[in-house]
């Protein structure tokens, strides 16, 4: 588990010797899951909603069928750029919010030093990335309240379709890090939204991630990455469901509906898939 910190204390964690828990020095403790990941939950976040099981076997499916495929290629582009430029023998990718961590092992694949870790509220998100991916650790907790990395630890930060806790992404980075933030387009998957009734996109989005950064970051690239890919109801289906649309709706009505859309459409849909891949580094 690397450079983690506790969460009551903040004082670092270090692996028993039996290996079967992380521990500090005021002998806070926290056992390792059979699975593999580690839970750093403080007790305060029992409101906020995570992502379930069927949730993360969508998103799983969604990324095999190579759907978001631009997006994933895009990210881990540009964050293995970014690793290239430094010096760092063992870097420490932080995909922050990270889900079952597809665009984490795509950043690991295409830079083998580096170490990997996904943080996220959901322990399905994190099994799924310890079973998936054996350079990446996986931490549950909740990023909003803190990130439960020791200060200066990341040399990126991922933000992914992710809550971005401007602060502490800003705590955990070197001083030559860099956070990377993906965030959807207004016209991100925008021939499913009416009739899937999916979350929408503020036309603002991008304005608002700006003023939010300000002044601890400050951003040096920003780019679009826009492609067009074909779904079929399953698909359409999934995209409904691996996201918060997902809280919202009956999966089978939402597979009844992704049904009838793709019917409409002789059984496939084009479909646009647009973000804004935006990177800063810590301001002075």
């Amino acid at each position: 588990m690397p450079d983690l910190r506790c969460p009551i204390c903040t004082e670092p964690l270090h692996l028993t010797d039996d290996r079967a828990a992380l521990r500090c020095d005021h002998r806070h403790s926290f056992d390792i899951a059979r699975q593999g990941y580690v839970s750093l939950l403080d007790g305060h976040s029992g409101s906020l909603r995570a992502d379930t099981a069927d949730m993360v076997a969508a998103r799983l499916r969604v990324h095999d069928a190579g759907i978001l495929d631009p997006v994933v290629d895009a990210t881990a582009g540009v964050v293995a750029g970014l690793i290239g430029r430094t010096d760092e023998v063992a870097p420490l990718v932080a995909d922050l919010g990270g889900g079952p961590g597809a665009y984490l092992r795509a950043c690991l694949r295409r830079v083998p030093p580096a170490r990997g870790v996904v943080v996220d509220l959901s322990k399905y998100c994190a099994r799924a990335v310890v079973r998936s991916e054996p350079a990446a650790a996986a931490v549950v907790a909740d990023v909003w309240r803190q990130i439960p990395l020791r200060t200066g630890a990341a040399t990126i930060a991922l933000s992914v379709f992710a809550p971005r806790n401007v602060t502490e992404s800003a705590r955990v980075l070197g001083e030559t890090g860099h956070l990377v933030i993906v965030s959807p387009q207004p016209d991100h998957l925008n021939e499913l939204v009416g009739p899937l009734g999916m979350v929408t996109v503020a036309p603002d989005k991008d304005d608002r991630i700006e003023a939010a950064l300000s002044p601890l970051f400050e951003i040096t690239e920003r780019r679009t990455v826009r492609a067009v890919r074909s779904v079929g109801a399953s698909q359409i289906a999934d995209l409904v469901g691996m996201g918060p649309s997902a809280f919202h709706h009956d999966r089978a009505h939402v597979d009844e509906v992704a049904d009838a859309v793709a019917a409409e459409f002789g059984g496939s849909v084009a479909v646009t898939v647009a973000v804004t891949l935006t990177v800063c580094r810590p301001a002075g």
